[in-house]
């Protein structure tokens, strides 16, 4: 964790401009890469990085055996080498370290390196883009607002899986996107059985509602494992961002109930007025758990934020269990 935060805080306070080339050779913001890596600027080099860095602490009102939820303290980070305005290579990666509320010691470090790929193609002058690498292919809109509280329920059960994949792209530049992903799973338990994977995602943009965006994908990992997934998404002149989102997984029997999951999310965010951003979202997880939450982020100072959370898990599987929440977050981002 220590070479994580020594790297951020660099990030936070340095800035490279090269005055030769008349660009800015480090780019600190936005780039887009958890979802969608692109080029942000047609400029001979660019370095571009962003990150976080805090932690969350969970409170249930009720808790199996007495146990709540470890503190989270985690750092994300994002890296993209610009070669050229068509040539890119992105990076992502996270830090989780969970430790235990009663005895205070460590109890899960994680160090992960989320997605490496090499992109062929400029998301703002490109109708056709190449992406090769490793990470979870996108399939869907997956537009979470609760993203790093997950742990508390087990609930990050509708990611697409590892793989080393390709994915070509086809925009038309105007309202319609197309990816198509082939690829294998980098499971070393399944490398034997050479599985391979292959995934879809189909974005349209309605004209007639500005900012509104339909995404329909799916996926198949050797006919083990498929899933597919209807999302809308709207972003308005304010810029407040609303997403609906169903998604449904199955494996070897598609009719079997007990292979059959579900996911209906709900989930929105405000635009920033006063320094405060207010969140919403709803997770109808089929025959496991209900969970809605409202929370308010406050960002008093440039690169620093906290958050609060406050919301209701109802338990489908075990009533007794259902309970009221609250989460707090405090840590610095670049965005």
């Amino acid at each position: 964790m220590k070479w994580y935060s020594h790297l951020l805080i660099s990030l936070l306070t340095t800035s490279y401009a090269s005055p030769a080339l008349g660009v800015d050779f480090i780019y600190l913001g936005n780039c887009l890469l958890k979802q969608d890596p692109q080029v942000i600027s047609p400029t001979p080099l660019n370095i571009c990085m962003n990150g976080s860095a805090g932690s969350w602490i969970i409170q249930k009102s009720i808790v199996e055996n007495g146990m709540q939820p470890p503190i989270l303290h985690r750092a994300d980070g994002n890296f993209s080498l610009l070669m050229t305005p068509w040539i890119g290579l992105h990076a992502s990666g996270h830090v989780s370290v969970f430790v235990d509320r009663q005895t205070q010691e460590t109890s899960n470090k994680e160090a992960q390196r989320d997605s490496i790929n090499l992109q062929l193609g400029n998301n703002a002058l490109s109708r056709h883009r190449l992406n090769i690498g490793r990470g979870r292919p996108a399939f869907r809109l997956n537009y979470n607002q609760r993203q790093n509280l997950e742990y508390a329920w087990d609930l990050d059960r509708f990611l697409a899986p590892y793989a080393d994949y390709g994915t070509y792209t086809y925009d038309n530049q105007l309202d319609w996107t197309l990816q198509a992903t082939y690829g294998r799973l980098t499971d070393e338990k399944l490398k034997s059985d050479q599985r391979m994977f292959g995934g879809v995602r189909v974005m349209y943009d309605l004209a007639a509602l500005e900012g509104t965006r339909i995404s329909l994908g799916g996926y198949n990992d050797g006919l083990v494992r498929r899933a597919v997934s209807l999302g809308l998404l709207n972003i308005n002149g304010k810029g407040d961002e609303t997403s609906l989102e169903v998604t449904r997984t199955f494996q070897f029997n598609p009719y079997a109930p007990a292979e059959f999951q579900q996911l209906i999310r709900l989930a929105y965010i405000s635009h920033t007025q006063d320094l405060v951003r207010y969140k919403f979202q709803y997770d109808d997880f089929f025959r496991f758990i209900r969970v809605g939450s409202l929370g308010v982020l406050y960002e008093p100072y440039k690169y620093t934020h906290a958050e609060f959370m406050i919301g209701y898990a109802k338990r489908e599987d075990r009533a007794k269990l259902s309970h009221w929440f609250a989460g707090l977050n405090a840590g610095v981002h670049l965005e």
